[in-house]
């Protein structure tokens, strides 16, 4: 096996058939790389002089060239990144959208352009929502900016791509009388699950995550830890909730209180009910609206609403202001006592036309 030569930089390891080089980089520290596509001591060689010409380009403009690494390294290496951040049940999403986008994409990370960019956005939009869409690129994003971050890439090619525009957030709830019907036409086993999501407005996800342990009946509390954005929170339970509760097998502090159910059953499921009773715009998710609606409807103010819910910001919850009884009208009448004793007097002909 040929020696390492101090003049040429390149040389070859026991444990690699590869070549690899040795060199300073434009930061002035040593550096080594490995020489995938370099045959011979001359193909190493000539790779090498390349990637000293980048580090003296880099060093002179300050400005750092794009690696060579391929777009399924780059995703392998997001993906681990990514694992101890993200939730279970979101990290299992990100593989596919990962692999829509390798197949979609340059095989290599440089090889994106804005251009590539907008094609992939004009191209997907032709067979998927726009929601669908928006989810892949704001991965994309992430990612590539993380890959500047790492020196892999000099710029980000996603950012301020123009995304198509999403439909306004849907609001479609269920009324009692629809849930009661939907609650008749259910399988036993979707009772449950159905109508507790209508008495308390959880998530799925949430839901399906609770632990008897994570249940206070004494005290009546629900203790959500796996939500949205990662924080606990913590629900008062409902006497409707309480007796959905007190229907289902208590199991140990550790098991799960929807022991056996499926998250993709339990939507597939739920849509079939839904549409068997004539709401086929409905899904598993409008019972967390209609919990959040009837709430509203009661007189119950926005602002604790989307404490329940859990949403991160007051803009969430204000798809639900138009249903409340007092919320328009309560918001004019403010006006009366500061108008009180400015406005000319009612003519005594006029009172009632």
């Amino acid at each position: 096996m040929p020696k390492a030569r101090k003049w040429d930089g390149v040389y070859q390891r026991p444990d690699s058939p590869f070549w690899w080089c040795s060199y300073t980089d434009a930061s002035g520290k040593r550096a080594r790389r490995k020489l995938a596509g370099a045959h011979t001591r001359t193909q190493a060689v000539a790779m090498l002089e390349a990637i000293r010409t980048q580090e003296d380009k880099a060093r002179i403009l300050g400005i750092r060239p794009a690696t060579e690494i391929t777009l399924s390294d780059l995703f392998d290496r997001y993906k681990r990144h990514q694992k101890a951040r993200i939730r279970p049940t979101t990290f299992a999403r990100l593989g596919g959208i990962l692999d829509t986008l390798k197949a979609n994409l340059p095989e290599q990370a440089k090889a994106i352009s804005k251009r590539t960019i907008a094609e992939y956005i004009d191209k997907r939009a032709e067979s998927v929502k726009p929601g669908t869409v928006c989810k892949e690129m704001s991965v994309l994003k992430h990612c590539l900016r993380l890959a500047v971050e790492w020196g892999e890439l000099n710029q980000n090619p996603a950012a301020g791509a123009r995304l198509p525009q999403l439909p306004p957030g849907k609001t479609r709830y269920l009324t009692p009388g629809e849930l009661k019907a939907a609650l008749e036409s259910a399988p036993e086993w979707l009772r449950a699950p159905m109508a507790f999501a209508a008495c308390t407005g959880v998530r799925r996800g949430e839901m399906l995550a609770l632990k008897w342990a994570d249940v206070d009946t004494q005290n009546r509390r629900l203790y959500l830890r796996e939500t949205k954005n990662g924080a606990l929170r913590i629900l008062p339970i409902p006497d409707s909730a309480l007796i959905v509760l007190h229907s289902l097998p208590q199991g140990g502090p550790g098991d799960a209180v929807f022991a056996g159910v499926d998250a993709a059953h339990l939507s597939v499921y739920c849509k079939r009910v839904l549409t068997r009773i004539g709401a086929p715009d409905a899904s598993f998710h409008t019972l967390r609206h209609t919990a959040a609606s009837w709430m509203v409807q009661q007189g119950v103010d926005l602002y604790a609403v989307g404490q329940i819910l859990g949403h991160k910001t007051p803009h969430m919850t204000q798809r639900y202001a138009h249903l409340s009884p007092d919320y328009m009208a309560g918001a004019v009448g403010k006006l009366d006592g500061i108008l009180g004793g400015m406005l000319p007097a009612t003519r005594p002909s006029e009172v009632g036309s």
